[in-house]
């Protein structure tokens, strides 16, 4: 009689549970869901030069003030080094910019942030940097030559809203 008293009550505090647990999402799908202004940190990429010999990738992370006036943005990276050719067969280094706008900055106005060179097939640059009050960033990958600063194979800009 004990134990089946027990199982009873154990099956019974079970379903209840279940039913608070099965009931509470019904309850919450009826209220608006909250916006979600600025996630933590926001993926960029993978994005590559226009023959895919270089590639980049990362995270854009930003901390605003209370009243959401000011921030301070880490941008993080990863440069890929994809071309296998040697120097004679015309292989080249990967190459990324990166440009930040500025908050209350006109939008045609975008600012140097960085650029990172790596001529090292098959290896992996990692990059970190902050900026202060910015609100999107654009990346960019392409080619440089080992010696020269002439950008080939130019990939496309893309922009991340902070």
């Amino acid at each position: 009689m004990r134990r089946s008293l027990r199982t009873v009550l154990t099956l019974a505090a079970a379903s209840a549970a279940t039913a608070v647990v099965m009931g509470a999402p019904a309850a919450a799908s009826t209220d608006p869901q909250p916006l979600i202004m600025n996630p933590p940190t926001q993926n960029w990429g993978s994005y590559y030069s226009s023959n895919f010999k270089a590639k980049a990738k990362g995270t854009v992370k930003a901390n605003w003030n209370p009243a959401h006036t000011q921030n301070d943005v880490r941008i993080k990276g990863k440069l890929y080094d994809l071309d296998f050719r040697t120097l004679q067969q015309g292989g080249k280094c990967a190459f990324v910019q990166i440009r930040v706008h500025h908050l209350y900055q006109p939008n045609w106005k975008w600012d140097a942030a960085g650029a990172y060179k790596l001529c090292n097939a098959g290896h992996v640059k990692n990059f970190t940097f902050w900026k202060h009050n910015v609100d999107k960033v654009r990346i960019r990958v392409s080619q440089i030559g080992y010696y020269s600063n002439n950008l080939t194979k130019r990939g496309a800009w893309h922009q991340v809203t902070i």
